[in-house]
């Protein structure tokens, strides 16, 4: 079963979705800074490519913070 805009948008908060001519975009409601490394725009062909680059960004963003979080407690 094919997943829907809303299933992704519960799965990912914090991103806008919009079907694109030819595949979708996710863009994050609040821009991160060019320097954190992270995307402000992800896409996809497919509903489910998109939430796993989707997948892909948050769990680099949880690195991040994880890695910020340990140089805080050094």
């Amino acid at each position: 079963m094919p997943l829907t805009v809303q299933q992704v948008l519960r799965r990912f908060p914090g991103w806008q979705i919009t079907d694109m001519s030819g595949g979708w975009i996710a863009m994050r409601i609040n821009f991160m800074p060019r320097v954190s490394g992270l995307s402000n725009v992800r896409c996809g062909e497919t509903l489910e490519e998109l939430a796993g680059n989707l997948h892909a960004e948050t769990r680099r963003q949880k690195s991040q913070a994880s890695i910020a979080g340990n140089s805080v407690a050094s």
